[in-house]
């Protein structure tokens, strides 16, 4: 199965049960679907008509249908693909910002000890069962968490509205690739600006952009270890302060890695990882870390977006979460970048990559 037929497929089971969700919404009005109304949900998602999630379900599946036969007119076919990438926007909107809130604190929570036991790994010299089972463990950990804060906030149909971005955007690609003849799952023939020594540089410039961004917040919140900590709760506890040191440390670990895009070491596990050490990194593993995480992060730019809107802003929205919230799009940009200046050769068509010279890229 090719990529378009996965992504329509994949839109089809969404739309299907976002349709089934807003039935039983309209037959039975008391189970309020989107949630308690806490914190990191946008008004938007409470003004949801539940009549929307019906038609936006059974819409959706005429959608696919349309996007993948081959019979309709161009003009419609890209009327289809609009209404696609307006669903995704959609999905966006109404997402609020509470699943990053809570992947958040679930990487800030388990990355230490995921770290210390990835180390502990390399000392004992254990095999990639081994490390898995010794790293695999806070990471279960973390995610057991950011699941149970969207729970024990009421946020959980957050989740269906993340997934419907992921899977509405992905299926948007495709179908715009397919639209100008290229290959659904890589892209080829693509314009220049997609050729790998291209992406090398535009790539490098964006993503030195992108891993400056969320140094302000990180600092800021490391302030907390200083006797002049920078918009630290009056009254508040230790718990805050270690929430709110370890977010520090969170935010820079993802400037480094977005560093990592454009470094050695993000084409080849360095010496420090366990079992992997010197093995070639797949293309997959970061872009589509880097891509969730961009998602994941334009949940914040659009709240932000609101905000500045709604003239609710101060100094400390200007220096440290404006430039956290342009990471998203800046940082999906780079991911891209890492993309196309290292894609092999695809499975599913016959182009093979424009250059096979080293792009090694200078410190």
């Amino acid at each position: 199965m090719n990529a378009h037929r996965w992504t329509t497929l994949l839109a089809t089971c969404w739309s299907a049960i976002t349709a089934a969700l807003g039935l039983w919404w309209t037959l039975q009005p008391s189970a309020y679907l989107l949630g308690g109304g806490g914190t990191g949900s946008p008004p938007l998602a409470f003004e949801f008509p539940r009549a929307w999630l019906l038609l936006i379900g059974t819409g959706g599946i005429a959608v696919t249908l349309g996007l993948r036969t081959r019979r309709c007119s161009k003009s419609l076919r890209w009327a289809l693909l609009t209404t696609a990438a307006g669903v995704a926007g959609l999905c966006l909107a109404v997402s609020g910002y509470m699943p990053l809130l809570a992947l958040a604190y679930a990487l800030a929570f388990s990355g230490p000890p995921a770290l210390i036991a990835a180390l502990l790994a390399r000392v004992l010299r254990l095999g990639i069962k081994g490390t898995s089972a010794m790293v695999g463990t806070p990471v279960a950990a973390g995610l057991l968490l950011a699941i149970t804060i969207m729970v024990a906030k009421g946020a959980h149909w957050t989740l269906l509205a993340v997934a419907g971005c992921l899977v509405w955007l992905a299926l948007t690609v495709t179908s715009y690739r397919v639209n100008h003849g290229r290959c659904a799952a890589c892209g080829r023939p693509g314009a220049a600006w997609t050729r790998p020594e291209s992406a090398a540089r535009w790539g490098r410039r964006i993503t030195i952009i992108a891993a400056i961004m969320p140094l302000p917040y990180g600092l800021a919140r490391l302030t907390w270890f200083t006797p002049w900590p920078v918009a630290f709760p009056e009254g508040a506890g230790w718990g805050i302060w270690i929430t709110g040191v370890l977010l520090g440390f969170a935010s820079e670990g993802g400037a480094i890695l977005t560093r990592g895009l454009i470094r050695p070491w993000g084409e080849v596990w360095p010496r420090w990882v366990p079992a992997l050490h010197g093995r070639s990194i797949p293309v997959a593993v970061p872009t589509f870390a880097a891509l969730t995480a961009s998602v994941m992060l334009a949940l914040l730019t659009v709240y932000f977006a609101g905000t500045i809107a709604d003239g609710e802003i101060d100094l400390l929205v200007i220096v440290a979460f404006v430039p956290l919230s342009l990471w998203g799009p800046l940082l999906a940009g780079a991911a891209m970048a890492y993309y196309y200046r290292r894609r092999q050769d695809c499975s599913h068509c016959a182009e093979k990559p424009l250059h096979q010279a080293d792009l090694a890229l200078s410190a």
